[in-house]
């Protein structure tokens, strides 16, 4: 990507065709939080507590407000959660 990130991930959303996901990139994650350029969250939750690695919802700037659109349980104890951006 270029550098102006934010920039090209707008031009981006507003071309036709699939949507963008982001998977395994915490980082790349937090930036596009604090910009507010996620509009749909897909988390699952596993049974296991790992007690390190980069927190999920780190530095955000304010409060974003989801509204759960999908959830779904697993045969492992999983749960699978969407949720939609509010703005």
């Amino acid at each position: 990507m270029k550098e102006d990130v934010e920039q090209e991930i707008m031009n981006l959303k507003q071309q036709p065709g699939q949507d963008m996901v982001i998977l395994g990139s915490p980082r790349l994650a937090h930036y596009l939080m604090q910009h507010d350029l996620i509009d749909e969250y897909k988390i699952t939750v596993s049974p296991v507590l790992i007690g390190k690695g980069l927190p999920l919802f780190q530095g955000l700037k304010e409060k974003i407000n989801l509204k759960l659109i999908e959830n779904k349980t697993f045969d492992s104890g999983a749960i699978g959660l969407a949720y939609q951006t509010v703005r």
